[in-house]
């Protein structure tokens, strides 16, 4: 990416440090799935040029353009992001009384920035899987994929060499217009 599309290599955050994942575990009811950490370690998320606004209960992240590496416009979540929208979607459920509208166990990683839109980590599975959810606002978290790594490799075929049909990709192209990454 910092070759053909820097614009969006710079949305890269740096690597999590030792604090970031030790701040990301304490928050979290459940275990912190391990290819989470290892991404999260490569890059803590693709939000470095966003705009962060403190708002109550927590805050709020503005994308830029650059920050939506991903086929459908998401972001990538960073440590603090995850953190944030895992205990408001805890306490959203709290609220409104329906424990199945956000488990504990489940960790969001892709999101929209302004809508509650995107993919999470389902880390209660007992025998260890950790598959990928889609949610919605309208809707309950349903199976999406059935780990990161399978979403991860589809999108990186598809940018190294302009084919895959992963989940997130399928039916997509990659481009680099302005030096960022297109999808059409």
């Amino acid at each position: 990416m910092e070759e053909n599309a820097p614009a969006s290599a710079q949305a890269l955050n740096p690597p999590a440090t030792d604090a970031d994942i030790r701040e990301l575990r304490d928050s979290l009811r459940c275990q912190l799935p391990e290819v989470l950490e290892v991404w999260l370690r490569c890059n803590n998320g693709s939000t470095a040029k966003d705009a962060r606004t403190a708002i109550p209960g927590g805050g709020r992240l503005t994308p830029h353009l650059d920050s939506k590496i991903f086929p459908g416009g998401e972001m990538f979540l960073d440590c603090r992001s995850i953190v944030e929208r895992y205990e408001n979607n805890l306490r959203v459920a709290e609220d409104i009384g329906d424990e199945d509208w956000w488990e504990p166990s489940w960790i969001p990683v892709l999101a929209e920035a302004d809508a509650h839109y995107g993919l999470i980590l389902d880390a209660g599975q007992r025998d260890g899987s950790v598959p990928v959810l889609a949610y919605r606002e309208t809707d309950y978290p349903k199976r999406y994929a059935s780990s990161l790594e399978e979403l991860l490799a589809g999108v990186a075929d598809m940018l190294e060499h302009g084919r895959g049909d992963g989940g997130l990709t399928r039916g997509r192209q990659a481009s680099v217009q302005d030096g960022r990454v297109v999808w059409n």
